[in-house]
């Protein structure tokens, strides 16, 4: 059975050449870089702290966890991991400092009391799940595979709430904010988990926390270093996401899970071909 993820999704709306190249052809040989390492060691801090202040109390995870020494850590063993499976080193020393430091400033930001609660309440959220496996099937022979950051459920309305963490240089502007493929991401993690729960989706609200690790210091108002986006999520939105989503699985596979290889798609050129690991070598980017 084929299996599918947002992050192919993703690259096929990009550049459905990019996406051949890499799925169909398997010519990918992309390596990890400071950007996905520091990330996935900021979502395991995040995810640890905040499963100990909800399950807990936020003063015991203040007092027991120190999350820079846990981030310093996850980096680390993410640093090394990913350096001996490729070739090159994914970054200098320099580099891994900066980003660190940068990691400090967004977990000092986030542990004050008043900016944590404007994210989540010690006293309304229950914690429902951390990178919650969604895996189901939506095609005959297709599996969606995805991984929910955090969930939360509330005490007093009953509603589920889907956050997903995105890393940042500096935030997020109006024009990736109303992305619609950026967008998708969690609004197929709602469809995915209201099916999952086997309850409505006007149940479940969604959410992105936008890490920046880069804020200006010299503006004339205050720039938060961690700030929320709620994309539409009615009906509407929802049809949408889920019709360019299964527009994608059917333009590159056939009935019975294998790709397909016999249209002109993969042609469509991308405005972002200098990023692209095949450009100059299996692409011209025309």
């Amino acid at each position: 059975m084929a299996r599918v993820s947002f992050s192919q999704y993703n690259m096929w709306s990009s550049c459905p050449q990019q996406y051949k190249l890499s799925y169909i052809d398997g010519l990918s040989q992309s390596t990890s870089n400071i950007h996905s390492v520091f990330g996935s060691a900021m979502h395991e801090t995040l995810q640890e702290y905040l499963s100990r202040c909800l399950r807990i109390s936020k003063s015991q995870a203040d007092k027991n966890m120190d999350t820079k020494a846990f981030l310093k850590e996850k980096m680390r063993e993410i640093f090394i991991k990913e350096s001996n499976e490729g070739k090159d080193p994914i970054c200098s020393k320099e580099e891994l400092v900066e980003f660190l430091e940068d990691g400090y400033l967004i977990l000092d930001y986030f542990q004050k009391s008043k900016n944590f609660n404007n994210f989540f309440s010690l006293k309304d959220d229950e914690l429902v799940a951390i990178e919650q496996v969604i895996n189901t099937k939506i095609g005959e022979n297709v599996q969606f595979l995805g991984f929910i950051d955090f969930i939360v459920r509330s005490k007093t309305t009953g509603r589920y709430r889907i956050t997903d963490f995105k890393t940042s240089t500096k935030g997020w502007s109006k024009y990736q904010k109303s992305d619609p493929i950026k967008n998708t991401q969690i609004l197929l993690y709602k469809k995915f988990y209201a099916e999952m729960l086997k309850i409505s989706e006007d149940m479940i609200d969604v959410e992105f926390m936008i890490l920046k690790r880069k804020v200006s210091e010299n503006t004339d108002y205050h720039i938060p270093r961690i700030s929320r986006h709620v994309p539409a999520s009615g009906k509407p939105s929802m049809n949408k996401a889920w019709r360019g989503f299964t527009e994608f699985v059917d333009s590159v596979f056939n009935p019975d899970g294998t790709y397909r290889t016999d249209i002109e798609y993969f042609k469509k050129p991308s405005k972002l071909c200098g990023w692209c690991e095949f450009l100059g070598t299996h692409c011209d980017g025309k």
